[in-house]
């Protein structure tokens, strides 16, 4: 419990919130942040205000330098809460999930949402080599680390140069290992577009972040050795939980 912070007299403290009062604040909320989980909510402002003896500008002048700092997250309307950290997603020639999370020793999950045909439309054509119309196999799954939802990923796969795909893609947690056991041994990473934009509902709600929140939605091409592209993607990630890099 934190006392209030003392004045030197009555009356002025407008004069120290412009200076000392709500550094003193925001140095005591960075030493309690930096002791809690990332997504943990934290007291209102009334609250803080309330517990620290100062006025709401105060407190807001120190959340806002916490939130340029990148330890803490506003959500208007929601609340406050601890920020999530920030994962480095390294893209390079074989840019692949696990190996990701493995190298950074972070705990990771893949959850499939669906797996289902439909058929190429123009641009999925374009990327894939097929004609519009071609039978196409979606996959979409929900990526985790460390217990929060990272990202959502929906990938195309063309059906007729990939058969046995759909059964393997229901038997692998992996979809590397199911394009493995339909003879596609490796594959690497033609084309990567990253554009910042913000969340749909759906992708909000799974994501469990605000629809203020940007995302980063990742559009990629993959291609087997014979240089024969084998993946088109679409997925989105909060964009203040992870940082893609070029290797």
């Amino acid at each position: 419990m934190h006392a209030p912070i003392p004045l030197d007299e009555a009356g002025q403290e407008e004069g120290k919130e412009r200076g000392v009062l709500w550094k003193a604040v925001a140095a005591s909320l960075r030493d309690e942040i930096h002791q809690r989980t990332a997504g943990q909510q934290l007291a209102t402002e009334n609250g803080l205000a309330e517990r620290f003896g100062v006025s709401r500008f105060t407190i807001r002048r120190a959340l806002s330098e916490l939130e340029k700092e990148g330890v803490l997250r506003i959500e208007h309307g929601r609340g406050l809460f601890v920020a999530d950290t920030v994962i480095p997603y390294a893209i390079g020639q074989r840019p692949r999930f696990s190996e990701n999370m493995r190298r950074l020793n972070l705990a990771r999950d893949r959850q499939v949402l669906s797996i289902q045909t439909q058929a190429a439309d123009a641009v999925m054509g374009e990327h894939l080599a097929v004609e519009p119309g071609a039978a196409l196999l979606r996959v979409e799954a929900l990526l985790w680390v460390e217990g929060q939802p990272l990202g959502i990923n929906c990938n195309f796969y063309p059906l007729a140069s990939l058969p046995g795909l759909e059964a393997a893609m229901r038997q692998s947690a992996s979809s590397t290992e199911a394009l493995k056991r339909v003879g596609v041994s490796d594959y690497t990473r033609k084309k990567t577009w990253i554009i910042g934009r913000l969340p749909t509902e759906r992708e909000a709600r799974l994501l469990k972040i605000a629809r203020s929140r940007p995302v980063l939605e990742v559009q990629k091409v993959d291609i087997g050795s014979d240089g024969v592209p084998i993946c088109y993607g679409a997925g989105c990630h909060a964009a203040d939980r992870i940082q893609f890099f070029v290797e």
